[in-house]
């Protein structure tokens, strides 16, 4: 029962987050940030949930360990067929991490 309850209330606090389709890819709006696909990255970079896209409790927000969720977003639908995850970066965001490259045009200009 204990554990129930705590999933129930941790759901509650989750933040609703739209998309919005751009020509290339599509965005997710939360606030008044837009994040845009930076990169695939591995699972195991995901921190705690902390949304949902459009409702769909399937389609999942993270933090990026260790970086601001003011810059940094990770999107991961759960389904049984893709398990990958990808590095959003907030569209205005020029600091890129050593670590991370882009192949996405859009994040080369």
């Amino acid at each position: 029962m204990i554990i129930l309850s705590s999933c129930g209330e941790s759901d509650n606090k989750l933040e609703s987050m739209t998309t919005e389709n751009n020509n290339d890819y599509v965005s997710i709006i939360w606030g008044d940030r837009t994040y845009i696909p930076f990169c695939v990255i591995d699972n195991s970079e995901r921190g705690a949930q902390i949304g949902i896209v459009n409702g769909d409790k399937d389609d999942q927000v993270f933090e990026y360990k260790d970086h601001s969720t003011d810059n940094w977003i990770i999107s991961f639908y759960k389904s049984g067929e893709m398990d990958n995850s990808m590095l959003m970066k907030e569209i205005n965001v020029t600091e890129i991490p050593n670590n991370l490259q882009s192949e996405y045009e859009w994040n080369n200009k």
